[in-house]
């Protein structure tokens, strides 16, 4: 699992340096956009400079994305000609799949979908994405939640990579999904305002949901502080309590600390606004006795 954050004009432009210090290893740049009112096509404003610095940023999990408002699978395979058209010079460094951004906005609206119903639905994803793999790139969907669940065909993840929004704690998607936008109010040093904070769960495979954990707050260890390599049942205590915290089977409870357990902290010490060493040191031992899932 990596953290990956995905930017578009709204940040502006985004320098080299700043990506570089940010130690994000991810990125999804907007390369294009769909009119709310009319159906007409543009070019994201800064895509051009984003990309660049992104790959000279060295950020290899590099990914597009492209904000539709198709109502039709005419629309979407025009949207995804566009598409391949801003991006066709960066081909090489594209790594993770174009993404179909459908949302609602304007002329694409709860009630226009509910009048589709939810085959056209995942017709008209089809149909972009597929444009899309035919010119030789991945492809995938992003949707938040509920137009997942309640307006496309429940069975789009067989067919293509999803990427969800979900703005909580753990994701509730109940299918595999390759990434998880968990926030859209992170902070980035260097970037100004507010920027949309993802989970990538491999750059080729996508990720299962996982077994939710049913049990109740497991006993939280003693001690309240890890390095990789410990050993022991203080360590299992602390797997424990992160799979019951992430809301699924995130650890295998081996009673050993190592890069998976270490980076499952990090995790939640991101979640929790705690400082981020990996180490569930005492400020992050504290905060576990009185944190609720």
């Amino acid at each position: 699992m990596k953290q990956c954050i995905d930017i578009s004009a709204w940040q502006g432009e985004v320098s080299v340096g700043t990506l570089m210090k940010s130690g994000i290893p991810a990125i999804v740049l907007r390369s294009s956009y769909t009119s709310q009112k009319s159906f007409s096509l543009h070019k994201d404003k800064y895509f051009d400079h984003n990309i660049v610095s992104a790959y000279k940023a060295g950020m290899k999990d590099l990914g597009i994305y492209h904000y539709s408002q198709a109502i039709s699978e005419t629309e979407a395979i025009r949207e995804a000609r566009f598409v391949i058209d801003t991006v066709s010079k960066y081909r090489t460094w594209i790594t993770l799949p174009i993404f179909f951004d459908w949302e609602f906005g304007g002329r694409l609206n709860a009630g226009v979908a509910r009048k589709m119903g939810k085959q056209r639905c995942r017709q008209i994803c089809d149909a972009f994405c597929r444009t899309i793999r035919q010119a030789g790139y991945k492809a995938g969907v992003y949707a938040n939640l509920s137009t997942l669940t309640g307006y496309i065909a429940d069975d789009l993840y067989k067919s293509w990579p999803i990427w969800v929004a979900q703005y909580a704690r753990k994701c509730d998607y109940k299918h595999p999904y390759m990434m998880w936008q968990y926030s859209s109010s992170g902070k980035v040093a260097g970037i100004p305002g507010r920027i949309d904070m993802n989970y990538l769960y491999g750059s080729d495979d996508v990720k299962p949901h996982g077994k939710t954990y049913s049990g109740r707050l497991p006993v939280l260890p003693h001690r309240g502080w890890f390095t990789s390599g410990d050993k022991g049942e203080q360590a299992k205590l602390l797997q424990r309590f992160l799979n019951w915290y992430f809301g699924f089977q995130k650890l295998t409870v081996d009673g050993e600390v190592g890069r998976l357990t270490m980076n499952a902290v990090k995790d939640y010490q991101r979640n929790e606004g705690l400082h981020v060493d990996g180490a569930f040191g005492s400020e992050s031992l504290k905060h576990a006795r009185i944190v609720r899932r």
